[in-house]
């Protein structure tokens, strides 16, 4: 694998899209590759970051009534 074929997996490696062969084959080019390393270690971190503001907040209850009446 090389650095365009691992940039191109590393969403779909990210969210746990992949197959058995491609993961293993992401690992070890991650393994080899400080620079894809540094790129996958960003988008985990960034995903965490979202799934996590997303968890934290909640619309307040006038906006999801409202939003309940208009999608009715």
């Amino acid at each position: 694998m090389n650095c365009k074929d691992c940039s191109e997996k590393l969403d779909r490696y990210v969210d746990r899209e992949l197959n058995d062969t491609e993961v293993l084959e992401l690992k070890l080019h991650l393994e080899g590759c400080p620079d894809c390393e540094d790129q996958y270690e960003f988008q985990a971190h960034l995903k965490r970051l979202v799934r996590h503001s997303c968890d934290c907040d909640t619309a307040p209850p006038a906006f999801r009534e409202k939003l309940r009446q208009i999608l009715s």
